[in-house]
């Protein structure tokens, strides 16, 4: 019986074909008569057979992969509507925004990097918690005062909606 140390020190990786090796191998061992015992014979007889159900159950893990993968493939990407509040969502960033947000909190304490969130917000154009995981990203803050600014991007999507609401799609007919 392997150790479970010792079992990881030999990961590898269980495959269709790893399984049907090793119950070529084992049958060979069976068809053997003069090597082993009977009772050996059984074991390798009840291990094959596991080996069996063990070949089929990654047969059918191997085909639901596939159908998930089929059908992530098949589905239709809709496209990103555009954020009219943070318009830099998604994007990736450039060294220039992250210069902007250097020579901002550089020079200031930590307990003053809040009153420059929504600003910064502003500037990139992208969530105030977005700025706060770069800022966490570079070790000034951590994790716990990023989460914090999550609402923020809620609130000001509403406070843009009822600024501007949206065009409405009814047109009155006269």
């Amino acid at each position: 019986m392997l150790s479970c140390s010792l079992k990881r020190e030999l990961e590898m990786k269980l495959t269709e074909n790893r399984v049907d090796t090793l119950i070529d191998t084992l049958n060979d061992l069976i068809c053997d008569e003069q090597s082993i015992t009977r009772e050996q014979r059984e074991n390798l007889i009840k291990t094959v057979a596991t080996l069996g159900g063990l070949k089929e159950r990654l047969r059918l893990i191997s085909a639901e992969k596939e159908a998930r993968q089929i059908a992530k493939n098949e589905k239709v990407k809709k496209p990103r509507e555009p954020d009219l509040v943070f318009p830099r969502t998604g994007k990736p960033w450039l060294p220039e925004d992250l210069d902007v947000i250097h020579s901002i909190i550089d020079d200031i304490p930590d307990d003053r990097i809040d009153d420059h969130i929504l600003w910064l917000s502003k500037q990139q154009g992208r969530t105030p918690y977005a700025v706060a995981l770069k800022i966490v990203g570079v070790g000034r803050m951590d994790d716990e005062w990023a989460k914090a600014w999550k609402p923020a991007a809620k609130s000001l999507r509403e406070d843009y909606a009822k600024l501007h609401p949206a065009p409405s799609s009814d047109i009155s007919q006269e």
